[in-house]
């Protein structure tokens, strides 16, 4: 990494005490078990993922943000999804929420055309509802399965 920011930003958002919202955190877990690109830099943002990942990336130097994230998409739990941010519809922009912290998107569209960006998804089977007091500590079997292949599906993003 010559410059200040790195060139690539994997970013895993969840919470881990909320069941299958700790996907994106296991993922950044997983490939740290990979080298990863010089350029690269892989990290758990936990719940501040829209914010803190922000504060990591000059459009200047950072070419392509991957965000990691358990995402209610209507697919089978443990599905992935891979959704180009240049392929959201601009009504689901506004609508669509990480199941933490809000409106994932609203910062990701002002990055939009400035580099790559990337949202790696996978269904949830089980997040407690954000008002109760129940925890969750271990990702749901079908989610955990979904680990190796978004791994995969990463390094084959960055070209390693």
């Amino acid at each position: 990494m010559d410059g200040l920011f790195p060139e690539v930003i994997i970013a895993g958002v969840g919470n881990e005490l909320f069941g299958d919202d700790g996907f994106g955190p296991a993922v950044i877990r997983a490939l740290s078990e990979h080298e990863l690109p010089d350029n690269v830099k892989a990290m758990d943002v936990g719940l501040g993922g829209p914010h803190l990942i922000f504060s990591m990336i000059d459009p200047e130097e950072t070419k392509k943000l991957i965000i990691v994230d358990c995402m209610d998409f209507g697919g089978e739990p443990g599905n992935l999804t891979k959704i180009p941010a240049d392929l959201l519809p601009k009504g689901r922009e506004e609508r669509y929420m990480d199941a933490h912290s809000g409106n994932l998107l609203d910062p990701i569209g002002r990055l939009k055309g400035k580099m790559e960006i990337i949202v790696l998804g996978c269904q949830p089977a089980y997040i407690p509802a954000p008002d109760s007091e129940e925890f969750a500590l271990e990702l749901s079997p079908e989610v955990q399965g979904a680990i190796p292949k978004t791994v995969s599906i990463i390094l084959k993003e960055i070209g390693s």
